[in-house]
C-alpha cells in the first residue's frame, strides 16, 4: 500500500507539472521575452538573476521548513492517512500551486514588490495596507515561532547544532568560489555537497553541548541579522541549494527504501468527521495540512525574494510550481513515515525521524544515523525559512514607509528583528495560571491565519486576472475554497474561546479582515471590465 499509494502520487504530480502548469502559462499569457525586476534592476544584493536550478533550491527551502512534514503528520493522526492524502495532491496541483505561480507571477509584472504591494495597486490603498499590516503580523509570529524551534532544537540535540554551523561555513564558502573562481557548478556542486554531508559526522563528534537557550537566541539574532542584510548570492543562495540537498536525499533514499521496506499504513485510514471537540474535518483538515496543500506563506516568499532573482517569466513554472509539487510529494512521504513509525510520540518531526529511519534501515543505515541525518535536514530548513522570513519582513517595512537603501537594510532589518526578540524572551500567563512562550499562547491562530493569507493572496491574483481580462475561474475556484476554509475555522475559535479572550478577539479581528478584503476584491471581479492598469517596474 506504502509503495502503491507514492508511485500514484508521483505520476499525478508529474502530469500535473506537463500538462497544467503547462496550461498555466498559456492562460496567465507568460512571457519568456519579456524583462524581469531581476535583469532590469540587478543591484547585486536583493535583486539578482539566478538560473532556474539554484534559485529552486532557494524557493524549496524556504517554502518548506517543517511545514510539509509536520502538518500532514497532524492530519493523518487526526483523521486518518486517506482524507489527508487526497488533499495533499489535489490542493497542491489545482490550489498551491495556483496560488504560488500567481504570486510569482503578479510580482515580476508589479517590479518585484510583494503580495501586498499588488493588492494596493489592484484593490485600493486602504485594503493593501491593511493586508500589509496583516502579513507584517503573520511573519513576526513565524520568527518567534521558528526561532524558538530551531534554539529547542539546537538545546536538545548539540549535534544538530554543531553540523548547522558547519553548514552555514560551507555554504559562505560555496557562494564565495562560485563568485570567484569561475569554475563550473558541475565541479563545483559535488564538491560542496559532500563538504555539507562531512558536517553530519562533525556534529556527531563534536556537539555543541553546554550552550544556554539564551545564549542560542541572541546567536541566532545575530545569524538572522547578518543573513538578511548581505547580498544573496553571498549567504542564501548558495546554503537554500545546499539546504535543499538534504530534502532531496531524505526522498530519494527513503523512497528506496521504502521500496525495499514495503508494507502498508499502520495508522488508520480514516477515523472520524469529528475526532473531538472542535475538531471537524472541515474546516480543519484544510487548515492542519497547510504547506503540504497551500499555504500563504508561499506568496510572501514567492513575491518577496524569488521574484527579485527570476531570470525570465519561464521560469515561473519551474520553480514555484514545480517546488509546490514537490512539497506535496515531500508531504506524502511524510505519510509514509508517520504510517511506519508507530504513532506521534515524541511529535511529528520525531515521528518523521523515526519513520525515515526505518525505511533507511531497509537500505542498510544504522538507526541512530538515520534518526540524525533526518533531525538535521528538518532543523536545517527551520533556521533557512526563519532568515529568510526576517528579510521579507524588511521589505515589507519598505514598502510600508517607502524606504529604500543603505539605512533601511541596516536599520529597517534590526527593527524587524526588535518585536521577535521581546517575545522570544518573554512569557504569558494563561487564565488558568499556566506560564508558557508568547507563541505559544496564539499558537492555534497560526495555520487559520496563515490560509488565510493564501486566500487573500488568491482573490488578489484572481483581480490581477480579471484587470487583464483573462478567464480566471481556475483560480475564483481555489480562492473561494481559501475564504471559506480559515473564516470557518477562525469563527469557531471565536466561539470557543469567547469574543473577550486574547485568542477569540485575535480570531474576530481575523475575521474582519478577511472579510473586508473579500468583500472588497469581490466589487472589483463582479464590475464591468476595466481599462487595463499599467504594470510598473
Amino acid at each position: 500500500m506504502l509503495i502503491a499509494v507514492l508511485v500514484l502520487s508521483a505520476v499525478l504530480l508529474a502530469a500535473a507539472y506537463r500538462f497544467y502548469g503547462a496550461f498555466l502559462e498559456r492562460r496567465c499569457r507568460v512571457e519568456p521575452g519579456r524583462e524581469t525586476p531581476a535583469c532590469e534592476i540587478n543591484d547585486g544584493v536583493d535583486y539578482v538573476p539566478t538560473r532556474a536550478s539554484v534559485l529552486f533550491g532557494h524557493h524549496f527551502s524556504s517554502i518548506a521548513g517543517a511545514g510539509p512534514i509536520v502538518g500532514p503528520i497532524i492530519a493523518a493522526s487526526v483523521f486518518g492517512w486517506a482524507p489527508t492524502w487526497i488533499w495533499i495532491i489535489i490542493g497542491c496541483i489545482f490550489v498551491g500551486g495556483v496560488h504560488d505561480f500567481g504570486s510569482t507571477l503578479m510580482s515580476l509584472r508589479y517590479g518585484g514588490r510583494s503580495i501586498t504591494a499588488t493588492c494596493r495597486n489592484l484593490i485600493g490603498e486602504t485594503t493593501g495596507k491593511l493586508f500589509l499590516i496583516f502579513v507584517l503580523m503573520a511573519l513576526v509570529y513565524v520568527i518567534v515561532v521558528f526561532l524558538d524551534l530551531t534554539v529547542a532544537g539546537f538545546v536538545n540535540q548539540p549535534a544538530v547544532a554543531t553540523s548547522s554551523g558547519w553548514f552555514i561555513v560551507v555554504a559562505l564558502l560555496f557562494g564565495l568560489v562560485a563568485r570567484k573562481s569561475g569554475l563550473s557548478y558541475k565541479i563545483l556542486i559535488p564538491v560542496f555537497v559532500i563538504l555539507t554531508y562531512l558536517g553530519l559526522w562533525v556534529g556527531i563528534e563534536f556537539p555543541a553541548e553546554g550552550v544556554s537557550k539564551n545564549m542560542w537566541l541572541c546567536a541566532i539574532f545575530i545569524y538572522c541579522y547578518c543573513a538578511a542584510i548581505l547580498p544573496v548570492s553571498v549567504l542564501m543562495q548558495p546554503r537554500d541549494f545546499l539546504s535543499a540537498t538534504f530534502l532531496y536525499a531524505i526522498m530519494a533514499l527513503g523512497v528506496m527504501g521504502l521500496f525495499v521496506h514495503g508494507g502498508g499504513f499502520e495508522i488508520p485510514i480514516y477515523t472520524s468527521f469529528h475526532p473531538s471537540d472542535w475538531s471537524y474535518m472541515v474546516p480543519f483538515l484544510f487548515i492542519t495540512v497547510a504547506c503540504g496543500a497551500c499555504s500563504g506563506f508561499h506568496s510572501i516568499v514567492s513575491s518577496g525574494t524569488t521574484s527579485k532573482q527570476i531570470q525570465t517569466e519561464s521560469d515561473v513554472k519551474k520553480v514555484s510550481y514545480g517546488a509546490m509539487l514537490v512539497e506535496g510529494l515531500l508531504a506524502v512521504f511524510a505519510l509514509a513515515c508517520i504510517g511506519v513509525s508507530g504513532g506521534m510520540d515524541g511529535g511529528p518531526v520525531a515521528a518523521f525521524a523515526r519513520g525515515s529511519a526505518v525505511f533507511f534501515g531497509a537500505l542498510g543505515v544504522p538507526e541512530s544515523v538515520g534518526l540524525t541525518f533526518a533531525t538535521l535536514a528538518v532543523s536545517t530548513f527551520l533556521l533557512t525559512t526563519l532568515d529568510t522570513t526576517t528579510r521579507l519582513t524588511r521589505f515589507l517595512v519598505e514598502e510600508l514607509f517607502d524606504w529604500r537603501g543603505q539605512s533601511s537594510r541596516f536599520l529597517g532589518t534590526f527593527i524587524v528583528l526588535l518585536l521577535p526578540a521581546i517575545a522570544a524572551f518573554g512569557t504569558y500567563t494563561a487564565p488558568d495560571g499556566t506560564v508558557m512562550p508568547v507563541w505559544k499562547a496564539i499558537w492555534p491562530l497560526f495555520g487559520a491565519t496563515n490560509q488565510l493569507l493564501a486566500a487573500l493572496a488568491l482573490i488578489t491574483f484572481v483581480v490581477f486576472l480579471k484587470h487583464r481580462r483573462i478567464a480566471f475561474a481556475f483560480a475564483l475556484i481555489p480562492a473561494s475554497v481559501m475564504v471559506v476554509m480559515p473564516i470557518m475555522a477562525l469563527i469557531m475559535m471565536v466561539f470557543q474561546h469567547g469574543v473577550l479572550s486574547m485568542l477569540g478577539g485575535i480570531a474576530l479581528a481575523m475575521v474582519l479582515l478577511g472579510v473586508y478584503v473579500t468583500v472588497m476584491s469581490l466589487k472589483f471581479v463582479m464590475a464591468p471590465p476595466a481599462i487595463e492598469i499599467a504594470e510598473s517596474a
